[in-house]
């Protein structure tokens, strides 16, 4: 299968894993975030609304680099203070100092321009903790 080929280099594959209404059976699934994490499934998506960031943090402990991160932040959390603030709390849950690809989950009420101003301060951050964030907005 071709791999997503980033511009600063990364490759991924095209197909990722889902964690929306994990949780039920834990050991399970971090067995099996991992298992797919070593087949070449590197991309795992997860978001702070569906409440498995810290799960998703025990799966890739040990094989971060190997593991490409979304997440995402809520509408009503995407104001400017919200986003960073967001973004903070998922990457502590994550057990991470960065995060591969951060999204907005879905358009709210707040102007899009705070949250851009805030995903571009993430990106250029020179704090470690955000230095590898990537800013992307996305809506249907």
């Amino acid at each position: 299968m071709r791999a997503v080929l980033f511009k600063n280099g990364r490759r991924v594959c095209p197909i990722g894993q889902g964690t929306y209404l994990m949780g039920r059976r834990r050991s399970e699934e971090v067995r099996a975030l991992r298992r797919g994490v070593e087949l070449g499934m590197e991309v795992i998506d997860t978001a702070e609304m569906y409440g498995t960031e810290d799960l998703v943090g025990e799966a890739v402990r040990g094989c971060r680099e190997r593991a490409f991160l979304v997440s995402k932040v809520l509408p009503e959390n995407a104001d400017y203070a919200g986003t960073k603030r967001a973004c903070e709390g998922s990457l502590r849950r994550l057990g991470t100092d960065y995060i591969d690809l951060y999204l907005l989950h879905w358009k709210g009420s707040f102007p899009i321009s705070e949250t851009v101003r805030a995903m571009a301060e993430l990106k250029r951050e020179e704090r470690s903790m955000w230095r590898k964030i990537s800013a992307a907005l996305m809506w249907s």
